[in-house]
């Protein structure tokens, strides 16, 4: 991750920046700088069908905030939210740490800040920003306390569309796309009302039974890109991530569109927000990105099914509280063994952001040999999920994958997997580390942490703040995916996917 502190720029630069940025407010709207790389799933603009039974009035708002030029350094009022930290908040605000910190003395730059808080914050910002119409609260982006009691299969079926009769093949066998759904939502822990909707404003799958073969095989509308409602769910989910996890670290600050312009996102965003407008700024153009992104966009049809989700009395909208801290957790394995750290801080699952997961492989070296050797619980918990080679022990035992500390395993093998229901002590015996589920290169197991259904990076939130600790050894990221660390005490050991001395992880009393 990028050093927060490059944020800090001398004042006449930034005043220089914010004229040539004026200058050209004339000629465009949102858009500013060349775009990077896009995926190469483009849309197609041919229009969707418009959902029939969930044409929803006006969207209630206030009236949507506007943002002026104002002089370099001059302090804006900024209310802090859900998993917010000091080194973000300057990310945002294009400012710096320290000049944050001298105008709120009281922050503390090591730990979440509480939601709610009044600050004034030295904003060095362009004036070319996005959207300032925020789309869905943190609380109902992740599958998180908002959603636990959600039933996909049951909802499906009460709706009068063609989305319920399909199916998928999905990691190894035929699924209904309920199911399939719900393996999305899960393993990339999105909550699946977010999805359910996107598939309903692109292709009114959900309310019309007589919707086009064509739309169905292509219901997010995207060209060049993999046809059917599960690869294109996959698809979303990734670019959803990228988006959430990169602005909640600060690393994500301008959007790339799928033309060569680019929009920097509004510095009073959130999270759930800015992933939305991460996917929608690669299904379209600049010119029509403000539209889909505002009251009239997708968050219309959001509204049609779920209702407001920025109302008051909508559960689990605090995600990430201040002061997170991390309960204690064990290596996951026994004792009296040594294992070899193969995989740094990488996604906790698919291919991009958030970089949660750590790999451990067993003392029999490399290759994807069955082992007899077993996976043992780091925390005491409830196991309460155990398939697709997955494991998720819910450490506060509430029997919710979605709320609370939650430890997530992966490339766990059938055979002798524990049951789901079991209690489990610290040590208990969960399983065997394989390569099976996804792509491996050799045996190991794959763990990630989950908070209140947000994955939190393994070199923390933002580096340094709540990472991953485990069995005394702190994770640090590297500059690729894999690479990178565990240190403790003045030790460190460097990942690889070899077994040596320089990577063995042990236990210390």
């Amino acid at each position: 991750m990028h050093n927060l502190r490059q944020f800090t720029i001398l004042n006449s630069r930034r005043l220089l920046q914010l004229c040539i940025a004026h200058c050209v407010l004339c000629i465009l709207i949102s858009a500013c700088s060349p775009a990077a790389p896009l995926p190469t799933q483009l849309p197609t603009q041919t229009q969707t069908p418009t959902p029939t039974s969930t044409t929803a009035p006006p969207l209630v708002t206030t009236p949507l905030p506007t943002r002026e030029v104002i002089a370099p350094g001059r302090r804006l009022p900024y209310v802090t939210q859900t998993g917010d930290t000091v080194a973000a908040i300057a990310a945002h605000f294009n400012t710096s740490v320290e000049e944050i910190l001298a105008a709120n003395p009281q922050l503390p730059i090591t730990t979440t800040l509480s939601s709610g808080q009044e600050l004034q914050v030295p904003a060095y910002y362009f004036s070319l920003g996005g959207p300032t119409f925020k789309i869905v609260p943190d609380g109902e982006f992740v599958y998180g306390p908002a959603t636990q009691d959600f039933d996909v299969a049951a909802y499906l079926e009460s709706q009068p569309g063609l989305l319920k009769t399909l199916s998928a093949f999905v990691a190894g066998r035929q699924r209904t796309s309920a199911d399939t759904i719900q393996y999305v939502a899960e393993q990339y822990s999105l909550n699946p009302k977010l999805l359910l909707a996107l598939l309903e404003w692109r292709s009114g799958a959900l309310t019309q039974a007589g919707v086009p073969s064509a739309v169905i095989a292509n219901p997010l509308g995207l060209a060049d890109g993999d046809p059917g409602f599960y690869l294109q769910t996959l698809w979303a989910a990734e670019q959803l991530s990228i988006g959430y996890y990169g602005w909640r670290a600060g690393t994500l600050t301008t959007i790339p569109l799928r033309d060569t312009y680019s929009s920097r996102v509004d510095m009073y965003q959130n999270a759930g927000t800015v992933g939305v407008q991460y996917l929608l700024a690669q299904m379209f153009p600049h010119d029509e990105f403000d539209a889909v992104a505002g009251p009239e966009g997708f968050a219309k049809t959001y509204q049609a099914l779920w209702g407001n989700p920025w109302t008051t009395d909508r559960p689990g909208s605090d995600v990430i509280p201040g002061s997170l801290a991390q309960p204690e957790l064990l290596l996951p394995f026994p004792p009296n063994q040594t294992w070899s750290l193969t995989g740094g801080p990488h996604a906790g699952w698919g291919n991009d952001l958030p970089w949660s997961a750590l790999d451990f492989g067993p003392p029999e070296g490399t290759g994807c040999a069955a082992s007899a050797l077993w996976i043992t619980a780091s925390a005491p918990g409830l196991i309460v999920r155990n398939h697709d080679n997955t494991l998720a022990l819910d450490v506060d035992g509430d029997g919710y994958e979605q709320t609370g500390w939650v430890l997530f395993y992966f490339h766990m093998a059938e055979r002798d997997l524990i049951a789901a229901g079991a209690q489990v002590k610290v040590g208990d015996l969960l399983g065997h580390p394989s390569c099976e589920g996804g792509r491996a290169t050799g045996t190991h197991v794959h763990i990630a942490r989950k908070y209140n259904g947000e994955w939190i990076p393994a070199d923390g939130i933002v580096p340094g703040i709540v990472p991953f600790v485990i069995g005394g050894w702190t994770a640090e990221q590297g500059d690729a995916p894999y690479k990178g660390r565990l240190t403790r005490v003045g030790a460190w050991v460097e990942a690889c996917t070899c077994s040596t001395a320089a990577n063995t992880i042990y236990w210390v009393p």
